[in-house]
């Protein structure tokens, strides 16, 4: 062989083996790529069943709704409702020893605001004696448990105290 020929088989040896080189990085590339995605889905695979206990989890959570409850009011809102007639009760609602809470006296044209005397927010207008029955404002409100009071145009007409004496109220 003369060396032309020679040169130019080694020309083509070259070439061979760049394209030889340039896919064994392709297919390491794609290898390693695959490593990656096999290691991540294993760890969430892991994460998911073992830490989290979510992923095979078959018990559904049920989410609960949110309400709001416009009746319930504070001692201080009692002259500030936007009714020209109303009710306001004031009583204890966690005492499990009264059953205003689930007693259905009213009629359904009533409409009634319910204060929790127990709730820190109304202590300072809650007492025990001498209570007065006929508040013009919040500066002269004290109240007794439990209490009815009937507001009409931001005046008390009705003051009621004790559970017997509400329930005569509405039995009317």
């Amino acid at each position: 062989m003369n060396r032309k020929q020679v040169l130019k088989n080694m020309k083509k040896n070259k070439k061979n083996a760049k394209v030889v080189e340039e896919d064994n990085l392709v297919s390491r590339f794609i290898f390693t790529i695959g490593i990656v995605l096999v290691v991540l889905i294993a760890g969430y695979l892991f994460i998911g069943t073992f830490v989290t206990k979510t992923l095979f989890n078959k018990t559904k959570e049920e989410k609960q709704e949110v309400t709001i409850d416009n009746n319930t009011i504070l001692a201080g809102q009692i002259f500030d409702q936007k009714d020209a007639e109303y009710y306001v009760l004031i009583y204890d609602v966690d005492d499990e020893k009264s059953s205003l809470g689930k007693w259905k006296g009213l009629k359904s044209s009533d409409k009634i605001y319910v204060v929790d005397s127990g709730e820190k927010l109304n202590n300072k207008f809650i007492v025990e004696k001498d209570s007065n029955k006929n508040p013009t404002g919040y500066s002269d409100l004290k109240i007794k448990n439990p209490t009815l009071i009937k507001v009409k145009d931001k005046k008390v007409i009705e003051y009621t105290e004790g559970e017997e004496e509400i329930k005569n109220i509405f039995k009317k």
